[in-house]
């Protein structure tokens, strides 16, 4: 999907998945994560320097009392991640996925070193709801139902915790309303949106570009851009001074190793269309 100037100017389904039916957006999920505790911010809910030990209490060990929200949104919470993979080992245990995620070892003082980590952002999630009670009803009050979106499915860990790191379940269409209401401050965020769509960080991988605050952050054809982002080819990519949203989906069955790189498709077609038309 295309938007700009926010009227759609391209919209095309390809295989069985129509554009109004949700699926997986995996790692899209961490910016909507971010969407919603920055809501929680703005609302005097819970603070950017509140810390796991206040908002997790005891449970907390005391190498990682010390990292805050803002950590966990930067992705310098200074755990030690050892490769993407790691959340599949998590939530293979039984038990609590939180404690077990609480376990992992500091690597880095926190603040210091960004590293992609899936454990931070269910962190997050959990810290979250102790803070502002169930963080998928927050999300239903202050964005999807604010935006439309009505198809939705999170799924939850053992504790009743939404999934911080994916799962979130959404169609192209409700991506695109999300990416216009990142580009038009629809929801009111100001500075904190602003601070989340910029660079803390050089980023790394998988994207290999800045990142912000659960968001990446890159430049296409000289302009500036944000994306939200997930495995096998989940895009929502942001161009503001070109009004523009593009939305590009993927299924995990169709990779392959020859499917090349999904940001790259992203990025040239949004390349192309700022040439044909630049502001």
């Amino acid at each position: 999907m295309v938007v700009r100037d926010g009227a759609t100017v391209a919209a095309h389904a390809f295989g069985a998945r129509a554009l109004d039916e949700p699926a997986d957006v995996f790692s899209v999920t961490k910016s909507v994560l971010a969407t919603v505790t920055l809501l929680a911010v703005r609302d005097g809910r819970v603070s950017l320097d509140a810390t796991l030990g206040e908002l997790l209490g005891q449970r907390v060990p005391l190498a990682r009392r010390d990292a805050t929200v803002r950590h966990l949104l930067s992705m310098t919470g200074g755990a030690h991640c050892g490769g993407l993979e790691d959340i599949d080992r998590v939530m293979e245990q039984p038990g609590s996925w939180v404690d077990a995620l609480l376990a992992v070892p500091g690597r880095y003082p926190p603040g210091e070193v960004f590293c992609y980590d899936n454990g931070a952002t269910h962190l997050l999630a959990a810290a979250l709801q102790a803070a502002t009670g169930d963080i998928a009803e927050l999300a239903a009050a202050t964005v999807f139902d604010p935006l439309g979106v009505t198809a939705w499915r999170w799924p939850r860990d053992p504790e009743g915790v939404p999934w911080g790191f994916g799962g979130l379940c959404l169609s192209p269409l409700d991506l695109a309303r999300l990416g216009e209401a990142w580009r038009t401050d629809a929801l009111s965020l100001g500075q904190l949106l602003a601070q989340a769509t910029t660079a803390q960080s050089a980023g790394g991988p998988p994207e290999d570009v800045p990142y912000g605050w659960l968001f990446w952050v890159c430049r296409i054809a000289g302009r500036s851009a944000y994306m939200a982002a997930g495995w096998a080819g989940q895009y929502v990519l942001v161009v503001p001074e070109e009004a523009l949203t593009i939305v590009v989906t993927g299924e995990p069955e169709g990779l392959h190793p020859g499917s090349g790189s999904g940001l790259a498709v992203v990025r040239d077609l949004a390349a192309a269309l700022v040439a044909e038309q630049p502001r």
